[in-house]
C-alpha cells in the first residue's frame, strides 16, 4: 500500500514537471524583470537573495512552484541540512546564499527524477544568528538581517539615517564570535579601541560617504550610535528649550546658548544669571556658577564654555524658584531639543 501511494505521488509530481514551462538549470531562483515598473522592494529581494548567506537555525520558506506537498517552511539543522520530502537524502543550506540554495535543492530534484525544470524560490522567515543589533540616536533602532557582506553605511541607510540628536560616533561591539566575513573591506580604517570594539566617525561617514570609514559589519554586532551632548536655556529667554550639540568640535558658549534661545525678555534679570553644572562627585549632585549677563555682553566678563547637561538659567524679576524646580523643567523641557 505505501509503494502504490509513493507511485501515486511520483506520477503527479512528474505530471506537474510536464506542464512547466522549460527553463535554464540555472534560473531555478526566478528573478522579477526589471523593468521601468519595477519596485525598489523587488530590488531589496534580488539583493537578499544574492548576498543573505543561511546559517544554522535558520527558518526558511521555500517554494517549489506547482508542487504543494514541497512548498513549506523549513528549519536548517544543527548540521546546517534540511530535509524535503521525497528527497532520499538532506539538503545542505548552511553556507548558501538563498540564490544558490535554490540552485541547489533543483538540481537534487532534477537527479532524483521528481521535477524536470524545477522553478524554486527561498526566502528567510527568521534567524538567530544573521542579524546586527542598531541602537542609540538611529532614525529606526532595532535587529536588522545582515546578508553576505553588509557594511555600517548601508546598515544606517536601511535606518534612514541618523537622528537629529546624533553625536559624531558610533561604537562597533563585535560578536564573541563572528561568522567569517564574506568580503574584505580594504579602505576601512575605525579607531581601535580594543579587540571586539571600534570607533566610527558616523558623522563624517554619514554627511559624507567616506568609504575610508565604512566598516563591514558581521553576523551578532551591535552598533550604537552615541547622542550628542545638550545644553538648556530656561527662564526668562524667548525660546526656552535644549539644543543639541551637533559639533564635537563647536564650543557651547553662555552667548552662543542665548543667542540660539532668541535672546532673553524685557522681564530677565540677566545679572543674576546661573549655569547649573552636574557635579563630578556622587551621581545627582549638582553646583551652581553664576553668570552676570551684563557683564559679558558688555565685554566686561569673559564669555563662559558650556558642558554637555549644563543648564543656563536666566531668572525673571519677582520670580522664585528653586534649584530643584529649574532641573526638573529641563527634564521636562529635553523633549523640545532642537538642533544646531
Amino acid at each position: 500500500m505505501q509503494a502504490l501511494f509513493t507511485q501515486l505521488v511520483l506520477i503527479c509530481l512528474a505530471g506537474t514537471a510536464s506542464a512547466q514551462d522549460p527553463i535554464s538549470p540555472q534560473a531555478v531562483a526566478p528573478v522579477a524583470s526589471a523593468g521601468a515598473g519595477a519596485s525598489s522592494a523587488s530590488t531589496a529581494n534580488l539583493a537578499t537573495r544574492q548576498r543573505y548567506v543561511v546559517a544554522r537555525d535558520d527558518l526558511l520558506d521555500i517554494d517549489v512552484v506547482g508542487v504543494q506537498e514541497m512548498s513549506r517552511e523549513y528549519r536548517v539543522d544543527g548540521d546546517g541540512m534540511i530535509t524535503l520530502p521525497m528527497l532520499s537524502r538532506p539538503v545542505m543550506a548552511a553556507g548558501s546564499t538563498l540564490d544558490q540554495l535554490s540552485q541547489r535543492i533543483g538540481e537534487d530534484l532534477v537527479g532524483a527524477g521528481l521535477l524536470r525544470d524545477p522553478q524554486i524560490t527561498v526566502s528567510v522567515k527568521s534567524s538567530p544568528w544573521n542579524t546586527v543589533v542598531l541602537s542609540g540616536a538611529a532614525k529606526k533602532t532595532g535587529v536588522y538581517p545582515v546578508y553576505g557582506h553588509t557594511t555600517l553605511l548601508e546598515l544606517l541607510t536601511e535606518a534612514e539615517g541618523l537622528s537629529d540628536d546624533a553625536g559624531n560616533y558610533a561604537i562597533v561591539t563585535r560578536a564573541e564570535k563572528p561568522l567569517p566575513p564574506a568580503g574584505q573591506n580594504s579602505a576601512a580604517r575605525p579607531d581601535e579601541l580594543s579587540a571586539r570594539t571600534l570607533k566610527v566617525d558616523v558623522g563624517r561617514l554619514w554627511r559624507n560617504g567616506d568609504a575610508g570609514l565604512d566598516v563591514e559589519l558581521h553576523p551578532g554586532d551591535r552598533v550604537t550610535v552615541e547622542r550628542a551632548g545638550i545644553v538648556y536655556v530656561l527662564g526668562a529667554v524667548n525660546r526656552a528649550g535644549g539644543f543639541v550639540l551637533s559639533n564635537d568640535q563647536e564650543q557651547m558658549t553662555v552667548l552662543r546658548a542665548i543667542a540660539l534661545a532668541g535672546n532673553f525678555t524685557r522681564d530677565a534679570k540677566p545679572a543674576h544669571a546661573v549655569i547649573i553644572r552636574k557635579a563630578s562627585g556622587a551621581p545627582g549632585e549638582r553646583r551652581e556658577v553664576r553668570v552676570d549677563l551684563k557683564k559679558v555682553l558688555s565685554n566686561h566678563a569673559p564669555d563662559q564654555p558650556l558642558l554637555a547637561s549644563d543648564i543656563l538659567y536666566v531668572p525673571e524679576s519677582g520670580a522664585r524658584r528653586t534649584l530643584e524646580e529649574v532641573v526638573n523643567t529641563a527634564v521636562t523641557t529635553s523633549i523640545w531639543r532642537m538642533p544646531i
